[in-house]
């Protein structure tokens, strides 16, 4: 089975050759490289036109933020199942094997990630939270999604795949989300469907990039925690109407 692999690309002229070459090297050989490059003003587009493989398509179109991009790589895709990376990112050579082996040994999943690491500007690696399943390698259906993302959380925007399938049926990234909106995606589908998961680290979380979202401010009505705090106002005024007679 192919496999999509789609890179939403803003100003990221520094990383996105790295991003891009962990994916030429992966031991898994059969996949597409989208790259949405959403409006870049410095030399991103550039970087990757540098690279000769006709595996890579590239598609400019006006900034319209990450889950626009992520969402037109989506419908770009040609491939059922369509793996993520942002360009700042990188995987390790056996991300889309182990992504491929968890698609095979749970078809009925609505995700599949790996856990990742967090690597400092000084070379620092950082496991996430991947510990807290279990120390040793380990592959299967997540019991508790929740409970595993409590330190860091269990999954990660570079470290994931998802079918087609599961998008038509809980919708795209929310345009406008301004933080969070892969936070909301994971709920969204973690609401309906199990989440297969690799212990192995197989994703690079870079720390270096120049204008991470996490670096920038943040309108709060827009982040994924006003979002969150509206759907928890929705349901316990849903669940106190319930006891109204």
């Amino acid at each position: 089975m192919k496999i999509s692999v789609v890179i939403p690309l803003y100003n990221k002229e520094k990383y996105v050759k790295r991003a891009i070459n962990s994916v030429l090297n992966q031991t898994y050989q059969e996949f597409e490289i989208i790259v949405i490059n959403d409006g870049s003003s410095d030399n991103s587009e550039a970087k990757v036109k540098e690279i000769n493989d006709n595996r890579i398509k590239l598609i400019t179109q006006e900034n319209a933020g990450v889950s626009a991009a992520r969402n037109r790589g989506i419908k770009e895709a040609k491939y059922e199942l369509i793996a993520f990376l942002d360009a700042d990112d990188a995987w390790k050579p056996q991300f889309l094997e182990t992504i491929q082996r968890l698609r095979n040994n749970y078809p009925q999943a609505g995700i599949y990630g790996t856990a990742y690491e967090f690597q400092m500007p000084n070379g620092k690696k950082i496991p996430a939270n991947s510990n807290s399943i279990s120390n040793t390698d380990w592959e299967g259906i997540i019991d508790d999604y929740f409970k595993a993302s409590i330190k860091n959380n269990l999954l990660c925007a570079s470290a994931v795949a998802i079918t087609k399938k599961v998008f038509n049926d809980v919708g795209y990234f929310t345009v406008g989300m301004t933080r969070g909106e892969d936070l909301d995606m994971w709920l969204r589908i973690v609401m309906k469907y199990q989440v297969a998961f690799s212990n192995k680290i197989c994703s690079i979380y870079h720390q270096d990039a120049d204008n991470r979202a996490c670096n920038n401010n943040v309108v709060y009505s827009q982040s994924f925690v006003s979002k969150a705090e509206d759907f928890y106002k929705e349901h316990i005024n849903y669940k106190k109407k319930e006891f109204i007679f």
